[in-house]
C-alpha cells in the first residue's frame, strides 16, 4: 500500500502539469477555435478535478486528524465539508470520459452527430446526467459515499462511475473506428491509445482504491492528446488572430464525409498587391490582421473565421441562414474604410469582394470548396459582393473551377502543344529565330489560355513538369528532319522562375539536347527580369554553365521589374527583350526617350536587342530608327502550331 504522502505528491504533480499546460496554452493566445476551446474546458475540468483529489488528500493526511480534537462541533463541520470536496471530485470525474468523446468529436469535426436526433442524444447525455444527479444528491442517501469517524466508505452506488467511464471510453473507440478516415494516422493512434491506458487506470483504481494515480495519469494523458493529436498552435494562425488554412483544410473535408450542411462566405481583399508595394509586407500584415480583426468583430459566438493566406477569408456561419450570411458579405465589403482608418493602412481603401456559398445545394464536392478559395480572384470582378448561384452563370466558370484538373489531365497525357512565333532579324527582313509558346487545348473545355492555366500551374507547383514536356517537344523538333533548311539560326524557348532555381535544370537541358541531337546553339533560352532577382547565386551558376556548354541566354521582360545595368552586365545574356509596356506607351514622349536611351545603352554593353508586342507598321519603324535587332509581334505573325510555322518560314525565308 502507498504512503499517504507518496500519493499527495503524485496529486501535486498532476495539479502543477496541468496549470502549467493551462498558462502555457493562454500565453500563447491559442483560445480561439472550436478544437481549441473544448480543449482548454477539458484541460479546466482535469485541473479542477485534480485540485478536488488534492485538496482531499491533505484534508485526510494532515487537517482533517489535527481538528478532531476540538471536539463534536468541529469534527461535524470537517465531515460535512469533507463530503462536499468529495462530492465535488466525484461529480467532476464523472464528466471526464463525456468530454474526451467531446474532444474527439470536435478533433474529427463530427460534434454535429453528438446531436443528430433524439436517439443519439438520449444514448449519449441521459446516462452521464443520471450519475451526476445521484453524486449531487449523495448527501441524501449516501449510496454513493460516506464518512464514517472521519474515513471514507465506498457503498455500492460508487460503481456506477466506473460502469459510466467503461460506457464512455466504449462509445469513444467506436466512434473513432467510425471516423478514422477523419483523422490523421497521429491523431487515430494517440487517441485511440490513451483508452487502454485509461481504462487499465479505471479497473486499478476500482480494485486497489488506496492506489490513487487516476488525476496523475489522466494530467499525462492531456498532454499527449496536446503533443500528437489537436496541435492548437496548427490550428489557429496568431499572425491574423484567426483560424488556419489548416483548420480550413481540415472543416472541407470533414463537412462533405459527416454530410455536415454549412453556410461559407468567402472574402477577398481587392487590392492585396498595391498595398503591399505601398506598405510593404511588415505594414501589410497589420493591414491583414486589422481586417480580420473588423471581420472577427461582427460574428456571433459560433461562427469561425478562418484564414486563407494572402488575403482569403472564409467565414463558417453556424445557423445556416444565406441571409445572414449575405449580410455578413456586405458587412466585409464595407469594412474597407474602417480598416483603412487603421493605423497601418494610411495608403488607400482596402477594397473587398465577397461570394456566399452553401454547402452542398452550391458546391457538390471539397475541391469546389478549396478551389472556389484558390481562383476567388478570377471568378469574383472587382470589389463585390456576389453568390456561388451567379458564378456558376458565367461562360468560363467550369473552366476556372477545373483548372487544377485540367493541369493535371494534361500533364498525364503530355497534351500541351508547342506554338511558335516568328521573330523579325530588321537587318535583312528575314526570320533567323522564334519563340516557343506553350499552348493548352483541352478535349473537353477546349482552349485554355495561358493567362489562366500558366499562374495556376505556378501557384500549384506543376509549372516544373509542363516546363520539361515543352523543352521535350521543342528539343524533338530541332533535332528533326523538318527544322533543317528552315533558315532559323535558334529557338528561343523561356524557362519559369521554377526552373530557373533548380540545379537539375542545366542537366535537363543538356541531356534533352544530346538526346535529341541538337546542336546547342540551336536553343536560346530566356530567363525573366523576375526570375533573375530570385536566388540569383543559383541563377547565375545555372547560366555560366548553360553558356560554357554552348545554350544561349536572354533576358526576357526587361523593364517590368527592377531594372538595372549591373544584371545585364554581371550574367552572360546574349539578348536583352524588352518589355511590350513600351511599344504601348510608344507615342508618350517620356517613354519614348526612355526606350530610346535603354536600346543605345543595351547596345554599348554588346547585347542584342529585341522589341516584343510590336503590332503596327509605325511602331517597327520608329524602333528601327532607334536601334532595335529584333521585332517580335502580331505585326509579323502570330503564334502558330508547328506545321503553320513551317510553312510560315518556307514562304518567308525562301
Amino acid at each position: 500500500m502507498p504512503h499517504t504522502s507518496t500519493i499527495i505528491y503524485f496529486d501535486i504533480a498532476a495539479v502543477v502539469i496541468m496549470l502549467i499546460s493551462l498558462a502555457s496554452l493562454l500565453l500563447r493566445g491559442l483560445t480561439k477555435g472550436a478544437a481549441n476551446r473544448v480543449y482548454l474546458s477539458a484541460m479546466v475540468l482535469v485541473t479542477l478535478t485534480a485540485c478536488a483529489a488534492l485538496a482531499g488528500e491533505i484534508y485526510d493526511a494532515i487537517i482533517g486528524p489535527s481538528l478532531v480534537q476540538y471536539g463534536p462541533y468541529v469534527s461535524e463541520g470537517t465531515r460535512i465539508a469533507r463530503t462536499g470536496v468529495a462530492m465535488f471530485y466525484y461529480a467532476l470525474r464523472s464528466l471526464t470520459a463525456p468530454a474526451y468523446l467531446v474532444l474527439i468529436a470536435t478533433i474529427s469535426e463530427t460534434s454535429h452527430k453528438l446531436n443528430s436526433n433524439n436517439l443519439v442524444r438520449a444514448v449519449l447525455w441521459l446516462p452521464m446526467i443520471a450519475i451526476l444527479l445521484l453524486i449531487l444528491t449523495n448527501p441524501l442517501h449516501h449510496l454513493v459515499f460516506e464518512f464514517v469517524d472521519g474515513v471514507l466508505v465506498r457503498k455500492p452506488l460508487l460503481m456506477i462511475l466506473y460502469v459510466g467511464a467503461v460506457y464512455y471510453s466504449i462509445i469513444g473507440i467506436a466512434w473513432l473506428i467510425r471516423w478514422r478516415a477523419l483523422l490523421s494516422t497521429n491523431e487515430f493512434v494517440t487517441l485511440m491509445m490513451l483508452y487502454p491506458i485509461m481504462l487499465a487506470e479505471t479497473v486499478i483504481q476500482y480494485f486497489v482504491p488506496e492506489l490513487r494515480l487516476d488525476m496523475f495519469v489522466t494530467s499525462v494523458v492531456m498532454l499527449l492528446v496536446s503533443a500528437f493529436a489537436i496541435h492548437p498552435e496548427t490550428r489557429h494562425d496568431n499572425t491574423v488572430d484567426a483560424e488556419s488554412l489548416h483548420s480550413y483544410h481540415e472543416m472541407c473535408s470533414h463537412a462533405f464525409a459527416t454530410d455536415k450542411p454549412l453556410c461559407l462566405v468567402y472574402i477577398e481583399i481587392v487590392n492585396m498587391e498595391r498595398l503591399r508595394e505601398l506598405a510593404g509586407q511588415m505594414e501589410l500584415q497589420g493591414i491583414v490582421r486589422q481586417v480580420s480583426k473588423n471581420l472577427a468583430a461582427r460574428l456571433e459566438r459560433d461562427d469561425v473565421l478562418y484564414y486563407l493566406r494572402n488575403g482569403v477569408f472564409c467565414i463558417s456561419a453556424h445557423n445556416l441562414d444565406p441571409a445572414r450570411a449575405e449580410e455578413i458579405a456586405w458587412a466585409a465589403h464595407n469594412e474597407g474604410r474602417a480598416a483603412s482608418n487603421a493605423p497601418h493602412a494610411r495608403f488607400s481603401i482596402i477594397r473587398m469582394r465577397s461570394c456566399v456559398v452553401r454547402v452542398p445545394e452550391d458546391a457538390p464536392d471539397v475541391e469546389t470548396l478549396r478551389n472556389l478559395g484558390r481562383r476567388l480572384s478570377h471568378l469574383v470582378p472587382g470589389s463585390t459582393v456576389t453568390t456561388f448561384t451567379e458564378l456558376a452563370k458565367r461562360d468560363d466558370f467550369k473552366l476556372q473551377m477545373n483548372l487544377a484538373n485540367i493541369l493535371t489531365r494534361a500533364i498525364e497525357n503530355r497534351s500541351f502543344e508547342v506554338y511558335y512565333q516568328p521573330i523579325c532579324h530588321l537587318a535583312d527582313g528575314r526570320f533567323h529565330t522564334a519563340e516557343a509558346l506553350v499552348r493548352l487545348n483541352d478535349p473537353e473545355l477546349g482552349w485554355v489560355s495561358p493567362s489562366l492555366f500558366i499562374p495556376e500551374a505556378e501557384n500549384n507547383g506543376t509549372i516544373i513538369a509542363i516546363g520539361s514536356i515543352l523543352l521535350e517537344k521543342i528539343c524533338a523538333f530541332l533535332g528533326s528532319v523538318d527544322f533543317e533548311g528552315t533558315g532559323l539560326e535558334y529557338v528561343e524557348v523561356n524557362l519559369s522562375v521554377e526552373q530557373c532555381v533548380r540545379p537539375e535544370t542545366v542537366d535537363e537541358v543538356l541531356g534533352l539536347l544530346e538526346k535529341n541531337g541538337v546542336d546547342p546553339s540551336h536553343v536560346n533560352l530566356e530567363i525573366t527580369e523576375t526570375a533573375a532577382t530570385y536566388s540569383q547565386k543559383v541563377i547565375e551558376e545555372n547560366v555560366r554553365k548553360l553558356v560554357g556548354a554552348g545554350v544561349a541566354v536572354s533576358l526576357d521582360d526587361y523593364g517590368t521589374g527592377y531594372s538595372n545595368i549591373a544584371r545585364m552586365l554581371s550574367m552572360p545574356f546574349s539578348l536583352v527583350k524588352l518589355d511590350q509596356s513600351f511599344v504601348q506607351h510608344l507615342d508618350d514622349p517620356a517613354t519614348r526617350k526612355v526606350l530610346a536611351d535603354t536600346i543605345a545603352t543595351t547596345k554599348a554593353i554588346g547585347k542584342a536587342t529585341l522589341m516584343e508586342g510590336v503590332e503596327t507598321r509605325e511602331q517597327v519603324e520608329a524602333l528601327q530608327e532607334m536601334g532595335v535587332d529584333y521585332i517580335q509581334g502580331y505585326y509579323y505573325a502570330k503564334p502558330m502550331p508547328e506545321a503553320d510555322f513551317l510553312a510560315f518560314l518556307k514562304e518567308h525565308n525562301a
